[in-house]
């Protein structure tokens, strides 16, 4: 059918794909390459007018126009735990996914997403459907993840940065649009299902720690530093590539000021690493098998504790990621990595 012509966004698709071709040159969106969006930001296409602004010239006679600055926009969604293309777009900010574990009988996979030194080279196309038209991105690089509580739900925002905006693809038509499907509609990550434990770096287990109480909960996952050089001769930005280092954080609210997280500020004080499992366990896949998600964070240093002088005193603990020289009890790997138990019985990256 043709693209929709209401300016309503419950008619209109999004999908995305990761690229086989070259920087700049899109690929053809299909079946499994839907995104079920909750809103899109930045998707413009931005050039700086530049104006001649000389003597003996008491009015502008003229001006010019730069060049097409780089399309940054950004993706929010719900977190599923059968998220498609999402985890693709998700796994392409990590950078090494791997084929997945059978761990059920026959349904159940687990995946594992780990932070490799960088992404370069791993990047995808996006198009959008707006009323009457369909906007393209060829190419974009997925710069960080933020995962954050709204409404009982997890919700997921990626920030993206993308060559150029295109309204008259020849890549992805109505006929691409319109053959996008998703992997599951369903199955949304609950805050209620989810369980926060963290103890000393150089502690036991943490998964054997008692559940922290929780009530707000933020963790975000930035490349930092992507530039976007102008070229001579060429209309849209090469590769961005990353010019710092990574910035992991997970921030934490307590409802209440106790004598639990009171004592983070004398952690905070004597500088003690911690590790942290954040898990959400879903619907079940099969047997004993249920649908997940693990963070795992081997090192995190307190920032500082953030208590709240009001009605109900509150406090609040925000953490930033390092790289172990080991990999604490229990856990695989030194950086921070996801677990995520589902049905895809493919690689992300594949």
């Amino acid at each position: 059918m043709a693209t929709p012509t209401q300016p309503e966004r419950r008619l209109l698709a999004a999908g995305a794909k990761k690229s086989t071709a070259a920087w700049g040159t899109a690929v053809a969106l299909g079946a499994g390459n839907g995104i079920l969006l909750e809103s899109l930001s930045g998707l413009l296409f931005q050039r700086e007018y530049t104006p001649q602004k000389t003597s003996d010239t008491p009015f502008v006679k003229s001006g010019d126009l730069g060049p097409i600055k780089p399309v940054d926009f950004t993706l929010s969604c719900d977190l599923q735990y059968d998220p498609g293309i999402l985890g693709t777009l998700i796994a392409l900010l990590w950078g090494t996914a791997g084929a997945p574990t059978l761990v059920g009988a026959t349904l159940t996979y687990k995946h594992v997403f780990q932070w490799a030194d960088t992404q370069y080279g791993k990047f995808a196309t996006f198009a959008a459907e707006y009323p009457g038209k369909i906007f393209e991105v060829a190419s974009f690089k997925v710069m960080g993840w933020e995962l954050s509580l709204a409404g009982g739900l997890i919700k997921c925002s990626l920030k993206c940065r993308g060559n150029t905006l295109i309204e008259d693809s020849a890549v992805n038509t109505l006929t691409q649009m319109d053959a996008l499907t998703y992997t599951d509609r369903f199955n949304r990550v609950r805050f209620l299902n989810g369980s926060i434990k963290m103890n000393a770096q150089s502690g036991a287990d943490v998964a054997a720690e008692t559940a922290l109480e929780v009530n707000a909960l933020t963790m975000s996952y930035n490349r930092e530093g992507h530039d976007a050089p102008v070229i001579a001769g060429q209309e849209f930005i090469p590769e961005p590539v990353e010019g710092s280092h990574p910035n992991i954080k997970v921030k934490l609210g307590f409802p209440r000021f106790n004598a639990v997280n009171a004592a983070y500020l004398a952690t905070f004080k004597a500088e003690t690493a911690q590790k942290m499992l954040i898990a959400f366990t879903g619907a079940l896949i099969e047997t004993t098998y249920y649908y997940s998600y693990k963070f795992y964070f081997p090192r995190l240093m307190m920032m500082h504790p953030e208590p709240a002088w009001e009605d109900i005193i509150k406090n609040g603990l925000e953490l930033v990621a390092e790289e172990a020289a080991t990999a604490p009890t229990a856990m695989t790997y030194t950086r921070p990595y996801v677990e995520i138990q589902n049905k895809q019985s493919t690689d992300f990256l594949a």
